[in-house]
């Protein structure tokens, strides 16, 4: 198997870079950040197929840029709405977040993608299940990996030194629940090596995923204790966790966000396993433990 590695910049400070896969000059593997420079790049590679694991921004350049065809899940393709129409999104955010009494101004965030002004021009299609594809839920509704001669090219779903962001979105609540799964899944595959969109390659993937599902576990016990001890409130629960950037109180708004969209996976994720459960608090939604 040949696997031609295109390393293309971010603006963001983490992840810097985003890579693209060639492999054996047939399958190109996700499409780099939304912007001309990186979608030029891309074109320089004639390929059969080319296929974008999830919809996040720094992975589908090439559906904005090129009028290439691309293969995504059709779940994934759903969400590309975002990027038509991200003032859904923004105010979605808002009520929900509103609801458990938290301020909207983090959900304006996302007012960012307004600016890129993206147009699709892409000819996007519903990738194919089964052969290569091993679907991935978590990270993204519909995130997909590859896997080919033992290679999985798993996209954000496993990354060599980051804990993946397993957020919640309005109309996908199970993302815990459907990461460990996929990391279980993925047990099972005969894998060698995986291959990642950011970072490093990974020489040990059993190693690394058993790291993960560790992480993510105890991620759900922090969760837990956090609302066992008496914090109701969402914003409370997320300033309570043990975030690897940092403290919740001092991440600026964006991270702030991101925090509290993973918080809400999890209690979410505690929910669904009878462990923790919603009241009410006039207008607001707060928790407590069963």
């Amino acid at each position: 198997m040949e696997v031609e590695v295109i390393k293309l910049k971010t603006p963001f400070p983490n992840p810097d870079y985003t890579y693209v896969y060639v492999v054996n000059s047939e399958i190109m593997i996700d499409g780099g950040f939304c912007n001309p420079q990186n979608a030029e790049k891309l074109e320089e590679y004639d390929v059969k197929r080319t296929i974008v694991t999830h919809h996040h921004i720094d992975h589908v350049g090439v559906i904005f840029y090129s009028k290439r065809s691309v293969e995504m899940h059709k779940r994934e393709i759903e969400f590309l709405e975002v990027y038509s129409n991200p003032e859904k999104f923004i105010e979605d955010y808002k009520r929900l977040l509103g609801a458990y009494g938290v301020n909207g101004r983090y959900a304006e965030t996302l007012r960012v993608i307004t600016a890129l002004n993206l147009t699709r021009r892409a000819r996007v299609s519903e990738l194919s299940r089964g052969g290569m594809v091993v679907e991935t839920p978590g990270h993204t509704a519909g995130h997909v990996s590859l896997l080919i001669d033992g290679c999985l090219f798993s996209g954000d779903f496993i990354l060599s030194n980051t804990t993946p962001n397993v957020s919640f979105y309005p109309s996908y609540t199970t993302g815990v629940s459907d990461y460990l799964r996929s990391l279980e899944k993925c047990l099972e595959l005969e894998i060698s090596e995986i291959f990642p969109a950011h970072e490093s390659r990974i020489k040990d993937p059993e190693r690394r995923i058993l790291q993960l599902i560790e992480h993510y576990s105890s991620r759900a016990d922090e969760v837990y204790d956090a609302v066992n001890s008496g914090h109701e409130m969402l914003e409370e629960i997320a300033s309570e966790i043990n975030w690897s950037t940092g403290n919740f109180r001092k991440f600026d708004d964006f991270n702030k966000f991101m925090a509290l969209c993973e918080t809400l996976a999890f209690l979410h994720y505690l929910m669904d396993t009878g462990k923790v459960m919603v009241k009410r608090a006039g207008e607001l939604v707060i928790f407590s433990v069963c």
